[in-house]
């Protein structure tokens, strides 16, 4: 036995548990530390009504891959899933008249540190529900503070059709996509001067070539600059839905707002053209998210 511990340790393995869960009284905020170092934290319900994770952080470090509302983009939450336009309200920036209302939530830790989360939101335009939606979302951490998000969410229109649009891509000068085409699970990056950052999908395009297109997956490699820890992270679309493989909206911009720069990347299955559900149909779409820290 001791000779297997020995092992353990000398392979790099943690020689006891110390994740811990920790739940904040006040918000209902559920976060994953493992020893001294915050992994993850998930809020239950922001101000917009909008479930989110912030911060993701860097395992072993606690610095975030995240950044919450960012000045030049307050609505955006780390982590977090938006529509943009369902029967042309806005649920992407904060409007009076386009409502993302959670109906009901339960947090559930599990074995393993395992948590669920089982969430059920209402699309209301006008006071109208237009899509109910059914979240389940369970997240898995390792001893060494690696851990991982799948995530599967059912769409279901109301009494009406309803159609999932967005702002239309447009291309730039340089012919790379530069503006439209967000929708959906999108991961906001903190500022160039905290983290680099570089995208790489399933076929081996990079960076701002990624954006648009169809692909099974994105990997993001992320350096920090205070520590100079690696991490990578892998988003990756499971399928389900008649988009599949989704396109991406990517953001890769070093020189946007000032000199800060603009990290913004997620599977995006409305980035070309607007999907119609009939009424009492159900849209489901699948995401698995995975963050490790490499050596």
């Amino acid at each position: 036995m001791a000779g297997c511990l020995t092992a353990a340790r000398a392979a790099g393995e943690p020689a006891e548990d110390a994740r811990r869960l920790v739940t904040d009284a006040a918000s209902g905020a559920v976060s994953m530390h493992v020893g001294q170092s915050l992994c993850w934290t998930y809020v239950p319900q922001g101000r917009e009504g909008k479930p989110y994770f912030h911060p993701l952080a860097l395992p072993g470090t606690g610095e975030a891959l995240t950044a919450h509302r960012p000045p030049d983009h307050a609505w955006h939450l780390g982590l977090w899933f938006s529509w943009k336009l369902i029967n042309g309200y806005n649920f992407w920036e904060p409007t009076s008249n386009a409502v993302t209302r959670v109906v009901a939530q339960r947090v559930t830790p599990g074995p393993d540190k395992r948590v669920a989360i089982e969430v059920t939101l209402a699309y209301l335009g006008d006071g109208r529900e237009l899509v109910r939606e059914t979240r389940t979302v369970r997240v898995t951490t390792a001893l060494n503070g690696n851990y991982a998000i799948a995530w599967e969410s059912a769409f279901t229109a109301q009494d009406r059709p309803v159609e999932f649009a967005c702002t239309p891509a447009k291309r730039g000068k340089d012919g790379n996509w530069a503006s439209g085409g967000y929708a959906g699970l999108m991961w906001r990056f903190p500022d160039a001067g905290a983290l680099t950052c570089r995208y790489v999908n399933a076929e081996g395009k990079s960076d701002v070539q990624t954006c648009g297109e169809a692909s099974e997956r994105m990997e993001i490699t992320a350096v920090s600059a205070a520590s100079g820890a690696h991490a990578r992270i892998v988003i990756r679309d499971r399928g389900g839905h008649p988009r599949h493989p989704t396109p991406w909206f990517a953001r890769h911009d070093l020189k946007a707002h000032k000199g800060r720069g603009y990290f913004l990347a997620g599977p995006s299955l409305i980035f070309h053209e607007p999907l119609r559900l009939e009424a009492g149909t159900t849209l489901t779409v699948r995401y698995d998210v995975e963050v490790e820290r490499m050596p």
